[in-house]
């Protein structure tokens, strides 16, 4: 048998929906991407979305919109991907990074108030990280960072589906970004995103530094009864979506439900089945209140218990035929930030540890049952055959 890590669905409505607008003689934003963007308003609840290329995209955007500036300081985690970081550095701000909390995955809070207190007005923006789907205690952060003033920029690639104490990932605070990604919990097609915010001045700023800084779109001055001229007000970037891409959102999000109901059946599926293996410490679940977006399914390898290592337990899996990734690689322990900031590996402590010891193991809707069963069953026959 063989499993990818990640497999997306096109259904022959997607197709159709492609059809039509390259059939319509206009495949760049304009009524598609108009639509894609009220439909996630609605489903998320939010007042304003504007859709934009990718998650780091909208994360830049909203950093700028944050009103974040060279030699500012700015708050995110380590254990995440490079993009929530290195927005910053676009801007020439200097990130301070912060460890996990080893219960949640997420940014841990306390040292977030720590750097809070040390740096006080000094911080702009505060960047948390909604990892693996899981969310952040965002009333928490807010409690924390109300003195502070910060603007909090809520990266939500992983939690389009996610809810915190009742509220929608993405009606929460300030600003949150998305990711429709090629393996994502929706995509628009192999590279996408959106930006959401309740407030419309923050979106009407969003919207121009998207695409340039124009005041109004190619297709509000191209269709009927629309006027050619327009103004750059402000210096923006290339960052809108296309039509072709939404037109793929659209259907993906009309799915959105059923494929989270799929994923977290396999979600408990593999607790399940996982739960005699005492070498592994199983992901985290979201509490009563809160709801997990199920984007990944990380198991964590006691090291103790195996002879063999997490990088040989990748590749028995693969030699298996199951593809499995390892989410992330810290920020910290890259090169770059090393050379640029003399981070060290053990700054972040608990960061390293997580991820010298985690695998990520396929949670897609299309994933069949007998390949959940095969998946689980191959797991377990590892752990017989190579736990101490």
């Amino acid at each position: 048998m063989k499993i990818p890590f990640h497999r997306p669905i096109f259904s022959k409505k997607t197709i159709d929906e492609i059809d039509s607008v390259l059939s319509s003689g206009w495949v760049t934003t304009g009524e598609k991407t108009h639509s894609f963007e009220q439909n996630l308003s609605q489903y998320l609840n939010v007042k304003n979305v504007v859709a934009v290329n990718s998650c780091t995209a909208a994360l830049h955007l909203g950093a700028i919109a944050s009103g974040l500036k060279s030699r500012d300081l700015f708050i995110a985690p380590t254990y995440t991907f490079v993009s929530s970081v290195e927005i910053g550095e676009y801007i020439g701000a200097t990130p301070l990074l912060v460890d996990i909390d080893t219960q949640t995955m997420n940014l841990d809070l306390n040292h977030v108030e720590y750097y809070l207190k040390k740096y006080e007005k000094k911080i702009k923006t505060i960047i948390p990280v909604h990892f693996a789907g899981n969310p952040v205690k965002m009333n928490n952060l807010r409690n924390i960072s109300r003195p502070y003033d910060c603007f909090i920029l809520e990266d939500a690639a992983h939690a389009l589906e996610a809810v915190d104490d009742g509220n929608k990932i993405g009606d929460t605070y300030d600003s949150v970004a998305f990711s429709f990604y090629a393996n994502k919990n929706i995509t628009t097609g192999g590279e996408g995103g959106a930006i959401t915010t309740n407030d419309s001045k923050l979106a009407d700023r969003l919207r121009k530094l998207s695409l340039h800084g124009i005041d109004k779109s190619g297709w509000s001055r191209f269709k009927s009864g629309g006027k050619w001229s327009y103004d750059v007000s402000l210096l923006g970037y290339k960052y809108n979506l296309t039509d072709v891409a939404s037109s793929i959102g659209i259907d993906q999000l009309n799915n959105t439900n059923r494929w989270l109901k799929r994923r977290s059946d396999i979600f408990d599926q593999y607790h399940n089945g996982f739960q005699s293996i005492e070498g592994i410490k199983l992901p985290p679940s979201a509490n009563n209140l809160s709801k997990h977006a199920k984007h990944l399914y990380i198991i964590q390898i006691i090291k103790e218990n195996w002879i063999i290592s997490r990088d040989n337990l990748i590749v028995k899996l693969k030699e298996l035929g199951i593809g499995t990734s390892v989410h992330y690689k810290p920020v910290h322990m890259h090169s770059y930030y090393q050379n640029k900031y003399g981070y060290k590996e053990e700054n972040f402590i608990e960061s390293k540890n997580l991820y010298e010891s985690v695998i990520s193991i396929p949670i897609y809707p299309d994933l069949k049952n007998e390949e959940v069963l095969y998946i689980i069953e191959s797991l377990n026959e590892l752990w017989a055959k190579y736990s101490i």
